[in-house]
């Protein structure tokens, strides 16, 4: 059981952060309660992330104060009192499930000592007893998300800060988080939920708080406090644009297409992996279609979706291309072959993007031969043409394509991501949970961007290069983005498909997710 504290509020007053000519926050003012789960929502690059960085002691604002007990607090002070669980999990993949949870609380100059009874309990209820000295990148995002949480609640702090801390988790694992948030809540702990899943915020918040350009523009609670409220108030933080996105997302809809209606651009026969995750698959991707896979963790649906790109090892035909194809059949060169026109974005996207680099260096970083001149020299104008040429074909709101990778929101950093993959021109795009951690003006650019790529007649591209894919290849977990941007969902169980479910057969996402679970669960 959480024990009890008592304390004040925390009082942010007139935050101001920027990253170069990016305004991340423009004088923000709220309040966090002690005994309340505060959400926050708002679109990407509103300055969410960034205020829970302020306030965790990881960034410095440039001007404002945070209060906490009535005293102004420095980084230093903050971080003591504040634990945090990221989108993007900060783990030690280096060292095990009980080290990372030991992190910072060592008590000695090297990690040495054991995991006591009640962090044991407590990894039990995570579901982590059974990888306790596991290495960490030995385990799925899920587990390793999963992690990061344990170590957050096993820190004797005052303030939680969760930062779409479920991107990763199943439904089940995230209900378990959500009772441990309001377990910490109920024990006098200042709680604050970062969310773009705006059935999450209204059940489990008690108040939230719309971030719009650097601010808080207003906090709903009470009767106000509902998902088509939040949505409204969304709606003034996305391009007008991105509307007429979704709505024309909406009629692409009524003329998708099954691949036996044309030529596949993508074709599995006896696929198997190596190691048993999934055996004997035959399936296609047709010219212009946009497919998903489906399956519960373990299923192999995951593992089907990292080998057609190369990253796990399998045997049998992959045929790629309609019009010339590469074929992959179990031999090292012809594979390379196959999966070099094969372009993959991890549903990690610190393991897609580079942070060290600019936003511009990031979309080209996949490129070579094609921006260089016939001496194999880069200039830095070209260099710079080209980055900007993507940027706003992928629409990444930045300041300048200079920018710090790190400085943009999770929806534009995954746009950029996106970019980088297709600026290769790779006849199949490959994608793992494409909007995890994204908001609902974000995801309906990244549908349009999927929808333009997988289009024979779509261009994207550098000037005078520009190429188009033939087929995009997702796995997703969340029904409501499979309805909305897939053609066909093929679901996984137990390593082989148990069926297939063509989308424009539903009327509404209840009927097809019914469907899919069974399928799911073995037909």
């Amino acid at each position: 059981m959480t024990a009890a504290v008592s304390g004040e509020s925390i009082v942010i007053e007139g935050l101001h952060k920027r990253y170069g000519d990016t305004v991340a926050l423009d004088g923000l003012d709220i309040t966090v309660r002690p005994g309340e789960i505060l959400g926050i929502a708002g679109p990407n690059g509103s300055g969410k992330s960034t205020m829970v960085k302020t306030l965790a002691g990881e960034v410095m604002a440039d001007r404002g104060r945070i209060l906490l007990d009535g005293a102004e607090r420095d980084a230093e002070d903050l971080a003591a009192q504040v634990t945090i669980v990221h989108q993007e999990p900060q783990v030690f993949l280096n060292l095990t499930v009980a080290e990372n949870l030991l992190v910072g609380r060592e008590q000695r100059k090297i990690l040495n000592r054991r995991i006591d009874a009640a962090e044991s309990e407590l990894l039990a209820d995570m579901g982590l007893s059974a990888h306790t000295d596991t290495v960490l990148e030995q385990l799925p995002l899920a587990a390793q998300q999963r992690t990061e949480i344990a170590r957050a609640l096993a820190q004797d702090a005052r303030i939680f800060l969760f930062d779409e801390p479920n991107s990763a988790l199943t439904e089940e694992e995230s209900e378990d988080l959500f009772r441990r948030m309001h377990d910490l809540a109920d024990s006098g702990r200042l709680v604050i939920l970062v969310s773009h899943r705006l059935h999450e915020l209204v059940v489990h918040a008690d108040r939230v708080g719309m971030i719009i350009d650097g601010q808080c523009r207003v906090i709903l609670s009470g009767d106000d406090l509902t998902e088509d409220r939040v949505a409204r108030e969304l709606v003034v933080g996305v391009a007008r644009d991105a509307i007429g996105d979704v709505e024309a997302l909406a009629d692409a809809a009524a003329a998708r297409a099954s691949s036996e209606d044309g030529p596949a651009a993508l074709r599995l026969s006896g696929w198997t992996h190596r190691d048993g995750a999934f055996s004997d698959i035959d399936m296609s991707v047709g010219l212009g279609e946009i497919v998903a896979i489906s399956g519960v963790e373990g299923s192999g649906a995951r593992a089907l979706v990292h080998s057609m790109a190369g990253f796990a090892p399998a045997t049998g035909s992959l045929q790629v291309g309609v019009e010339s194809t590469s074929e992959a059949d179990g031999d090292a060169r012809s594979a390379k072959a196959a999966t070099d026109q094969v372009g993959f974005v991890g549903a990690n996207r610190a393991e897609n993007l580079f942070f060290n680099l600019s936003v511009g260096e990031n979309l080209l970083s996949r490129l070579s031969v094609d921006i260089s001149d016939r001496l194999g020299l880069l200039h830095p104008r070209t260099l710079r043409d080209a980055a900007e040429h993507l940027a706003d074909q992928f629409r990444v709101k930045a300041g300048s394509v200079n920018d710090p990778m790190g400085s943009l929101s999770g929806g534009n950093q995954q746009k950029v991501a996106i970019g980088a993959a297709t600026a290769t021109r790779p006849r199949i795009l490959v994608l793992e949970e494409p909007t995890r951690g994204v908001d609902v003006g974000s995801k309906s650019e990244i549908y349009r961007l999927l929808r333009q790529y997988a289009d024979p007649e779509g261009q994207l591209g550098l000037p005078g290069m520009e190429g188009h894919g033939e087929a995009v290849v997702l796995y997703c977990t969340e029904d409501a983005e499979i309805f909305e941007v897939a053609d066909r969902v093929c679901v996984i169980a137990q390593g082989r498909i148990s069926g297939e479910l063509t989308l424009s057969d539903y009327d509404d996402v209840e009927s097809f997710a019914a469907d899919r679970v069974h399928l799911e669960a073995g037909g």
